[in-house]
């Protein structure tokens, strides 16, 4: 940084050899650059100046909080409320995931129980992770989580197919 882009130095000094208001306040920003060789060391070592920087974070402590905390009232008043989960698009979807997966587990009746617990396990995951999705409000409405939901269900159903068809077929593709 070029002294041009330093505070003068009747900016930063006062007569009786403290630091202004004006360097406390770039030191408290963390603006450091701005003042000149000495101010830094200076606020360390002199207890006037330490105590006044201390007072400038501790306002601009308060101030923050003060502001946030004006802020939330009128930030939960404008947040959109969030409907109802979207039980009848899961209920949809869950039925054609296993309406899709009937024919697998219909041509493979063996290891039948085994195939329905790892569906109803992979459903309710995928569901439990649509359910904290749409409730994080991550995604606004639920039409906009509808998509990813049902999304991870038929591929969720697909694996557990390709997984249990996988076992028949060659590494050729014939049976």
């Amino acid at each position: 940084m070029h002294d041009d882009d330093k505070l003068s130095l009747d900016l930063v000094w006062q007569a009786d050899g403290h630091l202004t208001e004006v360097a406390i306040t770039a030191l408290g920003d963390g603006e450091v650059a701005l003042l000149p060789e000495g101010a830094l060391a200076h606020a360390g070592q002199c207890l006037t100046c330490s105590s006044e920087l201390g007072r400038s974070a501790l306002l601009s402590l308060r101030a923050g909080e003060a502001l946030r905390e004006q802020a939330a009232p009128a930030a939960r008043e404008s947040a959109a409320p969030r409907g109802a989960l979207p039980l009848p698009a899961i209920g949809v979807a869950l039925t054609l995931s296993a309406i899709g997966a009937a024919p697998s587990l219909a041509a493979g009746a063996g290891g039948l129980h085994e195939r329905l617990a790892a569906l109803w396990h992979a459903c309710s995951v995928v569901v439990r992770t649509g359910c904290a999705i749409a409730g994080s409000g991550a995604l606004s409405g639920w039409l906009a989580a509808l998509p990813w939901i049902s999304a991870a269900l038929f591929v969720m159903v697909g694996l557990g197919v390709a997984v249990a068809r996988g076992r028949q077929l060659s590494l050729d593709g014939g049976m």
